[in-house]
């Protein structure tokens, strides 16, 4: 899977709603949707202007053969050359519903039809189409989990991660400063699997970004997007906090 489908899976509720805690996971997603076009090499992020506000360049506009990245390479064009806090905040950039497309098409995921999560579900396979619900659609698709066991293998291949039994790679290590960023590691990753509090949490998963199987260039470009997500992320907060 994708970065940016793991982190739905981990973000969402097996009823399709979005896990109740965070207000970050459109936020998160983007930079995800991004950190996985840095890893196939179609864009970068441009420091020569300021390290603190890099700017995303496209380096190579050829299709990836994932429609969930060629897409977004698509629409990311238009912010060439613009700061990486820009596209993360972009609402023509939809993760969301990209991963969730995604995942049905392999199984992982249903689609509902309806406002309220499981009122009607799209399965993974054409079928005749369902009687009306009359139910009003819901504005942001809702996709409830339809097979638990790629999400399930996922964590586990996280706590291994964690735990050093296993060597992380170069996705699941920026996984994981995403969720860090917006201090959704401690939440998402229990402490009776991890064996570590919450500032324990935080230094094993820069110890493992630091230990990532990619160029410095790279590491450095994903440490860029992971930051962006934790300023706004936080500036959003405190912003909400003033009102």
């Amino acid at each position: 899977m994708l970065i940016v489908e793991s982190l739905l899976l981990l973000l969402t509720e097996d009823s399709g709603r979005p896990e109740g805690w965070s207000s970050d996971n459109d936020l998160m997603l983007r930079g995800a949707l991004l950190s996985d076009l840095m890893l196939a090499g179609r864009i970068e992020a441009d420091t020569a202007r300021t390290a603190r506000r890099p700017r995303m360049r496209i380096v190579d506009a050829t299709p990836t053969g994932h429609p969930v990245l060629d897409d977004a390479l698509a629409v990311l064009s238009a912010k060439n050359g613009k700061r990486i806090s820009s596209a993360l905040t972009w609402d023509d950039l939809r993760p969301h519903d990209a991963a969730g497309t995604s995942l049905v098409k392999a199984g992982v995921l249903t689609k509902s039809t309806g406002a309220t999560p499981g009122a009607a579900v799209e399965p993974a396979e054409p079928a005749e189409p369902a009687a009306p619900t009359g139910a009003a659609p819901s504005a942001v698709p809702v996709f409830p989990t339809r097979d638990p066991r790629p999400e399930a293998e996922l964590r586990e291949r996280l706590y291994g991660e964690i735990a050093g039994t296993r060597a992380p790679d170069a996705q699941d290590s920026a996984l994981l400063t995403l969720l860090q960023s917006t201090d959704a590691a401690w939440r998402i990753l229990r402490a009776e699997r991890t064996g570590l509090r919450r500032s324990g949490l935080a230094q094993r998963i820069k110890e493992i970004a630091e230990q990532a199987p990619v160029t410095g260039a790279i590491k450095e470009a994903i440490a860029s997007i992971s930051s962006a997500v934790g300023v706004i992320s936080a500036r959003t907060r405190s912003a909400a906090a003033a009102t």
